[in-house]
């Protein structure tokens, strides 16, 4: 077996450095590593079909989360991406800039009273607003009453899946702590599921958002094998992938414009000069280009789901190498997005990678924050606009910087996470247009 400390992609990313892009670690069960953009294509795309779910790690994520999109598999699966996914159009996502920034605002204005070098966690920080952001986008509710409950939820939820804690979920009648305190996790979020379910039925649907769209599609049958438990797992994936990938991706990229002022400086006024201090809209993303590559890159370096996994159904050949069938498959974008065949100077945060005038064009698999293929991350314009949109505030309003003695580890849970959280201080940021010059020399 793999081991499953904190610093596991790291690990993994040191291994596929040293041993090549197809590794197989031996051990009680065989983890076939894939790590070159030419192997990985079949496996997202074209012989998708053929490298499944069926492995323990999902089954253990489906304690949670149910039979929802990201544990799903198969026929079923297609069915509940094609009722959900025209929620997800560019078109309706863009139509959510103005509810996610009445509600960065919202906390950008408590974070007004704390300037006085006051310490902030800003990966919880981003935790709680992007939670609120689903909460008003995808349900049309206001789920700040149970803001604290679900981040001790997830707490203990997120969880490495082959990790000892959480393959014991499988057998969660078995009275360890960690089985207690995941029972009771797990009971209160269905009954805070079920109650929004119910509050949405008490009331009556016509606010056309994901839960209408679920009741909808179970009243009238249109949801083939939908039903109540499949609704809550539903709404539970959304809710708690929905928002912790978004929060990562938020955290991280603070934390790299903290450390990198002169990027900072950049994009802070191009905001400035393009905005005049106002919040982004989604018409305004396009004039602001240096924004949307600030996020790529800091996502090619932290993605949020740093790893995939699948089960092969069926031999597969790749340029020489055999994968058996039944071998399970890893790929880990936190050591692709370093593979320095495509990325020079892999470690360097540089977001003029992504400048689209940028010379020639990399190879499409050699970046998957979003995984591809028919399984792409079904939020992944969302998670971009709200990103941007939520940036675009903090830049404008505030220097964040993190605090020195601070220790910053990854950890590799569900999603890549800050090991010991990102600590960091607040400062009004004086816009340019207001600032001063300087006197003459």
């Amino acid at each position: 077996m793999l081991h499953l400390g904190a610093e596991l992609p790291v690990l993994l990313h040191e291994l596929l450095r040293k041993y090549g892009d197809f590794m197989r670690w031996r051990g009680f069960r065989d983890v076939y590593l894939v790590n070159h953009p030419d192997f990985i294509r079949p496996v997202m795309t074209r012989d998708y079909r053929y490298f499944s779910k069926r492995i323990l790690d999902y089954r253990v994520l489906a304690r949670i989360m149910g039979n929802g999109l990201v544990t799903n598999d198969g026929p079923h699966w297609m069915q509940q991406r094609h009722l959900i996914q025209p929620m997800f159009a560019n078109r309706r996502v863009n139509e959510f800039d103005g509810t996610i920034n009445a509600l960065t605002s919202s906390l950008m204005d408590q974070w007004e009273t704390r300037t006085g070098g006051e310490r902030v966690r800003i990966d919880r920080e981003m935790s709680r607003l992007t939670f609120r952001i689903v909460g008003a986008t995808l349900f049309g509710s206001d789920l700040d009453p149970h803001g604290d409950e679900i981040a001790e939820i997830i707490e203990v939820a997120n969880l490495q899946p082959l990790e000892i804690r959480a393959l014991m979920t499988l057998c969660s009648w078995v009275p360890t702590p960690h089985n207690l305190k995941w029972r009771r996790a797990v009971r209160r979020l269905d009954q805070i599921v079920y109650g929004l379910i119910q509050a949405r039925r008490h009331r009556g649907v016509g606010d056309d958002d994901i839960l209408d769209r679920l009741i909808h599609a179970l009243d009238e049958g249109a949801g083939e094998g939908l039903d109540e438990k499949q609704m809550r797992d539903e709404v539970v994936t959304l809710m708690l992938a929905g928002h912790e990938t978004s929060a990562n991706a938020l955290a991280w990229t603070v934390y790299l414009l903290s450390t990198h002022p002169d990027v900072e400086a950049r994009l802070a006024e191009s905001l400035d000069a393009t905005l005049n201090g106002a919040p982004a809209t989604a018409a305004d993303l396009p004039r602001v280009p240096y924004l949307k590559q600030v996020v790529q890159e800091s996502m090619r370096l932290y993605p949020p789901v740093w790893s995939y996994a699948r089960r092969a159904e069926r031999q597969e050949e790749f340029n020489g190498w055999v994968l058996p069938a039944g071998a399970y498959v890893a790929v880990v974008p936190y050591s692709l997005h370093r593979h320095p065949e495509f990325w020079p100077d892999p470690n360097r945060f540089d977001p003029d990678r992504f400048d689209p005038n940028a010379g020639e064009a990399r190879h499409p698999f050699s970046y998957l924050p979003f995984a591809a293929g028919p399984r792409t991350c079904i939020g992944a314009g969302m998670a971009m606009l709200e990103t941007q949109l939520v940036l675009a505030q903090i830049l404008q309003r505030f220097k964040i910087r993190v605090v020195p003695d601070h220790p910053i580890e990854t950890t590799g849970k569900v999603t890549l996470k800050p090991r010991h959280g990102i600590v960091a201080t607040l400062s009004r940021r004086v816009p340019i247009r207001l600032r001063k010059p300087s006197a003459p020399a």
